[in-house]
């Protein structure tokens, strides 16, 4: 089946327009295999189509980012939005962590170089691993390169610098396109239960409570970037 038959399947899938996809969890193929470029592989009013189901999946789910793989579709293309800084304010965790507003965007073969050498180490989960996490070690800044797709489903070309969690953001949905998932990238022995997330506001007690070892273990306390 090629990705224009395989994208019309999973979108047929939902019982009426406007629900959202199904989420594929880890075990699912897809989640493994490098996506296939996405650039011209699709037919304008097609990718907006999934583009707008992503969307409201990523949304529902809720996310703040969507790659086609973890719909079951081997295509290099996410959708990413945080609106969490704009509706719920900033807290002392967001500053540390340098979360700001991202508006949505569309990203079609997406490209990252990291930049600089700062780490930032920060518990991530997956919405294809549902209800665990861990710590994820990322670049504080990379530079972006890709396609997007805007609303009127035309494209332009970007070239962009990104920094703190937009960064990781990017960092995790292109990690996707990889077949690769955060936790495959995550510090050894770090994956909790997300209900036990109580716990671990401190990175200094996952350390202690989870008997972490590593770079991981240089952070002073209440600091989650290293290196520079």
């Amino acid at each position: 089946m090629d990705i224009t038959e395989l994208t019309r399947k999973i979108l047929d899938r939902r019982a009426k327009v406007g629900d959202p996809l199904r989420i594929v969890q880890a075990g699912h193929p897809a989640l493994r295999r490098r996506a296939v470029r996405a650039t011209d592989r699709l037919e304008s009013g097609l990718l907006l189509e999934l583009a707008e189901a992503m969307v409201v999946t990523m949304r529902a789910a809720p996310g703040v980012g969507l790659a086609a793989p973890q719909v079951g579709l081997p295509l290099s293309f996410y959708v990413v939005e945080d609106r969490f800084a704009s509706e719920q304010g900033e807290d002392e965790d967001d500053d540390l962590l340098e979360r700001r507003p991202l508006p949505l965007r569309a990203l079609l073969d997406p490209v990252l170089e990291p930049l600089g050498s700062e780490r930032v180490y920060a518990f991530e989960g997956c919405l294809s691993v549902d209800g665990w996490q861990s710590i994820v070690p990322r670049s504080r800044t990379v530079r972006l390169r890709a396609t997007e797709l805007l609303g009127d489903g035309s494209i332009q070309e970007i070239d962009e610098e990104h920094v703190g969690w937009t960064a990781r953001i990017l960092q995790h949905e292109t990690d996707h396109l990889a077949g690769t998932l955060c936790h495959d990238v995550s510090v050894p022995r770090s994956f909790v239960d997300a209900g036990y997330m109580s716990h671990y506001a401190d990175l200094g007690e996952a350390v202690r409570r989870l008997g972490l070892t590593g770079e991981i273990t240089e952070l002073a306390p209440g600091e989650v970037r290293i290196g520079g």
